[in-house]
């Protein structure tokens, strides 16, 4: 029985890293109606700022969080800017197919920057908590703590302020919400302003558990993108509750199977 609620408890830990990669995925596929590839990048992007400003530069984590943050999604802004407004309403497989060599870009100039080399995230040691026979570490309750805060703010935005209106107006329709005042383009380098700060927390809480590669948000990818098809394409809330499916659903048949299978599972 502690086995089992120890994998529950694993499911949600990463469950919760998936919530915020997932969150990101959707919010584009909703807005801009494209499956943007290179997300998987901007997931590694962030690890890497994230690693950089507490790692290098020895910042303290509630600074250095943040700071990679930011930095991600002023990236995915001049992505959406140089790249994707230019193409403006072409066919969904132009624009993925643009995300696949922005995607490529990003992977080779990480390379390019850090080397190919995995590199510890500057995580302290930490003694394991024991709750009801479970271990669990600070940094994993942090993990899990910090999702569900960034769940409760996207939720609240998208529902309870002028801009997540404006967003569902938008993703309707941005013929019709240009004729009642909205202005699409605004609301659209906001949508990837979010996604590109919520990959960037998402890759960082992937290294906190493991270490930071070139390939960590690619590793990622296939669950985000599983968790938003199993929450419905274009929900965000019900990308959240895919994502924390999926953690479960990776985690409870490695009790009987070898670990390595967990992703196919």
């Amino acid at each position: 029985m502690h086995s089992i609620l120890q994998l529950v408890v694993n499911g949600l830990i990463h469950g919760s890293i998936l919530m915020l990669a997932a969150l990101g995925l959707t919010l584009v596929f909703r807005i801009s109606g494209f499956a943007n590839i290179a997300h998987a990048e901007l997931i590694t992007l962030g690890a890497y700022l994230a690693f950089f400003f507490s790692g290098t530069l020895a910042m303290k984590q509630a600074v250095a969080l943040p700071l990679g943050a930011t930095a991600t999604a002023i990236v995915a802004l001049l992505i959406y800017r140089l790249v994707f407004a230019p193409l403006g309403r072409r066919s969904p497989v132009t624009l993925v197919i643009a995300s696949i060599g922005i995607g490529l870009f990003l992977q080779n100039l990480v390379i390019f920057i850090w080397g190919t080399d995995q590199l510890p995230y500057p995580v302290p040691a930490q003694r394991g908590l024991s709750i009801l026979g479970v271990r669990v570490t600070p940094v994993e309750l942090w993990i899990i703590g910090g999702a569900l805060v960034l769940m409760v703010l996207v939720h609240l935005l998208l529902t309870q302020t002028r801009l997540g209106k404006e967003m569902r107006a938008v993703a309707d329709s941005q013929d019709l919400a240009r004729i009642v005042g909205i202005r699409p383009e605004r609301v659209v380098m906001a949508m990837w302003i979010i996604a590109g700060g919520l990959a960037a927390v998402a890759g960082a809480r992937v290294a906190m558990k493991t270490v930071v590669s070139p390939y960590l948000g690619w590793h990622l990818l296939l669950s985000a993108f599983a968790a938003t098809i199993l929450g419905g394409i274009g929900n965000p809330s019900g990308a959240m509750v895919g994502a924390v499916v999926m953690g479960i659903a990776e985690e409870i048949p490695t009790l009987l199977i070898t670990p390595a299978y967990r992703p196919a599972l």
